[in-house]
C-alpha cells in the first residue's frame, strides 16, 4: 500500500464540511427571531451538498483527498469571506481610488484561488498535516458558531415567556382585541370599489422640507385638487412597518401584543407569518370579505409573504427562486456572487413595483363584484433601484444594507436617490388614479406611508427629533362623495383609517380612536414606549 494511502487513511476528512455550515449559522444567529429555525435546514443542505459533489470531484480528478479537500476549504472562505470584504471596503478610497468595488475585488479573489489552488495540486506535500490542523480549525469554527448561536438564544430567551414564544410560539387567537364588523347596505346598493396603496416610508410635506429640502407641493396640490383629503399634520402609530400596517390593517393598537408575547420577544410569526399573523390575516380584509367584495392582492411585500391567504387573487408574483428562503438569501448576497444575487434582486424589485401600479388601476375589471385592492410598494423606500422618470439605477450600497435602515451611512448621497424615488412614485401614483378614475368614479382611494424617513436616527437611544423625524407621513385619502368629506381631519393617524371609511361608507359604527404614537424597533417587535408627547402637544 502507498504511503499517501497510509497516511491518508490515518486522517478522517471533514473540514470542508464543517466550513461549509459555519457562515450559515453565524448568518443565522445574526438573524434569530426574524428568520425561523426551519429555514436553517434548506441552505445547509445546499453548502453541504455543494461542498461534497466538488469534494469528491476532486479527489477523482486529483486522486488525493487531503489536496481535495483543501481546494474545497480555501474555496468555500473566499467565497464567503467575499462580501464581508466588501461590505468593509464599500466605501475607503486611496487618493480617489475606490478600493472596495466589485469590478477590483472579484478579480483579486479569483487570482486568490487559481494561485492556491496551483500551489496545492503542484505540490508534492501529502498535506496530512494540513488537514489534520484544518480538522481542529473547523471544529473550533463549528463550536464558535454554535456558541454565538447560542448566547444569541440565550439573550433572546432569557426573559419571561421568550423561550416559549422564540422557540416553541404556537398559534394565538387575538380576535378578542377587535370590535365585530357591523355594516349595512342594500341589496341594489352601487359599492365603490376601495384601492388601499401604502407607499413605505413615504414622510410627510413638512418632513421632505425638513430633511430633503424638497417641496413636494406640485404632487399633494395635484391630489388636492382631485379631489383628496390630505391630513397635514398626520402620523404613523408607528415606526416600522412590521407593527404599523397591522395596526392600520386591523384598525386597532397592536400594545397587547407585549402582554401576550413579551416585549422583549423577536418571533415576528404573530405579525407576518403568513396564514394567520397579523399583517395577512386582518381584519380589514375580513370586513370586505364579509361584505361580498373580491380582495385583490399585489406580491410586492417586503416581508417574505407571496400570496395572502384571505386574496381572490393575487398579482405580481415574483420568481419563485431558492432566495424565497430569507436565510438563504442573506448567505448567497454575502458570498462572492452578491454582487449577481443583488442585480438579480434588483430586477426583480423594478418587475414588481412597475406591475404593481399598471394592474392595480385596472381590478374593475376583474368581476362585476365590488373590489378591494390592496398594494404594499417599496417606493420611496430603499433599494435605490429607480430615477425620477424610472430609469434604472443601481444602488451604491448592497440591499442587505439598505433593506436594514439602521445601517443606511453611505458615501452616494442617498438622500438625493430618496427625492429621486419620491418623485417616480408620484408619477407613477397620479398616472395611477387618473386610470382609476376614468374606469369607475365610484372609487375610494388611499394613499399613505407607513412610517417616515431614518437619516442618522438613534433606534435604542432616540430624541424627539428622531421620532418627529420617523412619524410624520404622506395620508391622502378621496372620497367619492364630496359631503363625506367632512370626517376626514388633518390629525388623523393611520389606526384610524379604515375605522373612517367604513363608518361613511358602509353604515358601521366604530369609535374614532385616540391618537396615540409609539416607539420601538426592529429587534424589539412588541417593545411599545409611548412618544405621543413627542409629537402633540397638548398632550
Amino acid at each position: 500500500m502507498s504511503e499517501l494511502s497510509n497516511k491518508t487513511k490515518k486522517n478522517r476528512i471533514f473540514h470542508p464540511f464543517l466550513v461549509a455550515i459555519f457562515p450559515v449559522l453565524i448568518i443565522y444567529s445574526q438573524n434569530i427571531g426574524r428568520v425561523n429555525f426551519e429555514e436553517l435546514v434548506l441552505p445547509i443542505i445546499i453548502v453541504l451538498t455543494f461542498s461534497v459533489i466538488l469534494y469528491y470531484t476532486l479527489k477523482i480528478i486529483l486522486k488525493n483527498p487531503n489536496k481535495s479537500a483543501l481546494i474545497v476549504t480555501i474555496i468555500l472562505i473566499l467565497l464567503f469571506s467575499y462580501g464581508h470584504m466588501y461590505y468593509l471596503l464599500n466605501d475607503v478610497s486611496i487618493e480617489g481610488f475606490d478600493v472596495g468595488r466589485n469590478r477590483y475585488l472579484i478579480p483579486i479573489f479569483g487570482l486568490a484561488l487559481v494561485l492556491t489552488t496551483i500551489f496545492t495540486i503542484r505540490s508534492r506535500r501529502i498535506f496530512d498535516n494540513a488537514t489534520s490542523i484544518l480538522n481542529v480549525i473547523s471544529i473550533v469554527f463549528l463550536i464558535v458558531a454554535i456558541t454565538n448561536v447560542g448566547l444569541v438564544l440565550t439573550e433572546t430567551t432569557s426573559c419571561d415567556k421568550c423561550a416559549n414564544q422564540e422557540l416553541f410560539y404556537e398559534r394565538k387567537d387575538f380576535s378578542n382585541y377587535f370590535e365585530p364588523h357591523t355594516f349595512s347596505i342594500s341589496e341594489n346598493q352601487n359599492l365603490p370599489d376601495v384601492y388601499y396603496l401604502i407607499l413605505d416610508e413615504y414622510a410627510r410635506n413638512d418632513a421632505l422640507l425638513d430633511y430633503h429640502q424638497f417641496d413636494n407641493s406640485e404632487f399633494t396640490n395635484y391630489l388636492e385638487n382631485k379631489g383628496f383629503h390630505i391630513a397635514k399634520d398626520s402620523f404613523a402609530n408607528y415606526p416600522m412597518s412590521i407593527q404599523s400596517i397591522p395596526a392600520t390593517m386591523n384598525m386597532n393598537y397592536i400594545n397587547f401584543l407585549a402582554d401576550e408575547i413579551g416585549n422583549e420577544v423577536r418571533n415576528y410569526k404573530p405579525l407576518n407569518e403568513k396564514d394567520y399573523g397579523l399583517y395577512p390575516n386582518n381584519m380589514v380584509i375580513k370586513n370586505f370579505k364579509e361584505m361580498g367584495y373580491d380582495i385583490i392582492t399585489f406580491n410586492t411585500f417586503a416581508l417574505h409573504l407571496h400570496d395572502i391567504p384571505l386574496s381572490d387573487q393575487t398579482f405580481c408574483h415574483k420568481t419563485t427562486f431558492l432566495l424565497d428562503n430569507r436565510l438563504f438569501d442573506v448567505l448567497a448576497r454575502t458570498s462572492i456572487f452578491g454582487y449577481y444575487v443583488e442585480r438579480w434582486n434588483e430586477g426583480e424589485a423594478r418587475q414588481v413595483i412597475l406591475c404593481a401600479f399598471e394592474k392595480i388601476a385596472d381590478v374593475n375589471k376583474i368581476s362585476d363584484k365590488p373590489k378591494f385592492a390592496w398594494a404594499h410598494v417599496m417606493l420611496p423606500h430603499p433599494p435605490w433601484i429607480f430615477g425620477p422618470n424610472g430609469e434604472e439605477i443601481t444602488p451604491g450600497k448592497p440591499l442587505l444594507i439598505t433593506d436594514n435602515p439602521e445601517f443606511r451611512d453611505s458615501g452616494w448621497e442617498p438622500k438625493r436617490q430618496y427625492i429621486e424615488q419620491v418623485q417616480f412614485a408620484n408619477k407613477k401614483t397620479i398616472e395611477m388614479i387618473e386610470k382609476i378614475l376614468q374606469n369607475n368614479a365610484n372609487s375610494i382611494i388611499i394613499i399613505q406611508g407607513d412610517h417616515g424617513t431614518a437619516w442618522d436616527v438613534n433606534w435604542i437611544e432616540h430624541s424627539k427629533e428622531d421620532v418627529w423625524q420617523r412619524m410624520r407621513i404622506l395620508n391622502a385619502i378621496y372620497f367619492p362623495d364630496p359631503d363625506k368629506r367632512d370626517q376626514l381631519t388633518d390629525d388623523r393617524t393611520l389606526v384610524n383609517t379604515f375605522r373612517i371609511v367604513f363608518n361613511s361608507y358602509f353604515d358601521s359604527n366604530y369609535e374614532i380612536l385616540e391618537n396615540k404614537m409609539y416607539w420601538g424597533w426592529n429587534k424589539k417587535p412588541y417593545y411599545f414606549e409611548d412618544v405621543t408627547n413627542y409629537l402633540i402637544s397638548d398632550t
